[in-house]
């Protein structure tokens, strides 16, 4: 059998709908996609997209994830298949999230994963190149200071301090013509804060599908702050995965002068990819969903499947009480 695709639908006033066991594509009655359903993992649909009724009926039989995004990448909703509902799931979830001692040691573990795989995705490839040694001590030294503390305040704060000394790392290593001086977000302020931006709400979108269909509520977490609208379990999952599986594939498009300036629009709400531009960064990403990844010594996957296996792992943390495993880059995945 193939293997399963992500979908990604830009173009304007498209409409989506199925004829047998195949998906159709249309944009002004004319035909411009058609593959079988049992291909698609995912459908991401930007802006104004219609999909019909019998559309979603079949891709929730087929288990097909459905997102919707605005056109400038902001998280709308998603429609998800049948999942496991069992409300001691959810009753244990929140036990959990009121258990100091169980959440200061899953934040612990995600925030030290999070730094480690930061580190280990530079200090390869670049570590010498730019002189990056004091700055990947300063992480080094973080690190420790971490995994010395019980308090939730204070892994917070190494999370902010690790993040900082990060991305100033990344505005050494990055072409600077796309003028990337740290992290700026809500809205992105350069091209490369806007790829980043952009892929860590793709990123977010399939933590927060995988959450749901596991059936974990992603809005109850650990380790980021419970508000009102903010899935904070789906984000503390991608903490972990956010450099391996955005960063790097952000850091190759710039080096490798994939985008130039031009290729985004500017404006006083933001800096947005162009709609050309756009299609590519997402051709890009979806192949790296496919790209091989070795988990824990053992397992040769995919990124998808990663995710999936994070998830579980996560599920499996709250339902028994034992430690959460992070996942942390191999040698072998940064070839």
């Amino acid at each position: 059998m193939e293997k399963r695709i992500n979908l990604f639908i830009t173009e304007q006033n498209s409409y989506l709908s199925v004829e047998g066991n195949r998906l159709n594509v249309k944009v002004d009655k004319q035909s411009k996609l058609d593959l079988p359903l049992i291909n698609i993992r995912q459908i991401v649909l930007f802006g104004n997209i219609g999909i019909s009724p019998v559309a979603i009926n079949r891709c929730l039989n087929e288990n097909i994830i459905i997102s919707f995004l605005s056109m400038r990448g902001k998280f709308i909703g998603q429609i998800v298949p049948p999942y496991h509902n069992d409300s001691k799931i959810i009753t244990m979830q929140i036990k959990r999230s009121e258990d100091l001692g169980f959440k200061t040691n899953l934040s612990r573990r995600i925030v030290d994963a999070k730094i480690r795989n930061s580190i280990s995705i530079i200090s390869k490839r670049y570590k010498k190149q730019f002189s990056l040694e004091e700055d990947i001590n300063s992480l080094q030294n973080i690190l420790e200071r971490l995994n010395r503390t019980d308090s939730i305040k204070e892994i917070l704060g190494y999370e902010g301090s690790s993040a900082r000394i990060y991305f100033g790392m990344l505005s050494k290593i990055l072409n600077k013509e796309y003028g990337f001086d740290g992290r700026t977000k809500n809205p992105p302020m350069d091209p490369v804060n806007s790829m980043l931006s952009f892929s860590y709400t793709l990123l977010h979108t399939i933590c927060y599908s995988m959450l749901v269909i596991s059936g974990l509520n992603p809005n109850i977490g650990f380790f980021h702050e419970q508000r009102f609208g903010h899935p904070a379990l789906a984000s503390d999952i991608m903490e972990e995965l956010r450099a391996y599986v955005c960063d790097r594939l952000v850091i190759r498009l710039v080096n490798q002068g994939y985008f130039k300036k031009d290729s985004f629009t500017y404006t006083d709400k933001g800096v947005f990819f162009k709609d050309d531009s756009l299609k590519r960064f997402l051709k890009e990403w979806a192949s790296n969903l496919d790209n091989e990844v070795e988990i824990d010594n053992a397992i040769n996957t995919n990124i998808w499947r990663l995710i999936e296996i994070q998830t579980e792992k996560m599920k499996r943390s709250i339902i028994s009480g034992e430690q959460y495993k992070p996942f942390l880059v191999m040698e072998n995945n940064l070839q």
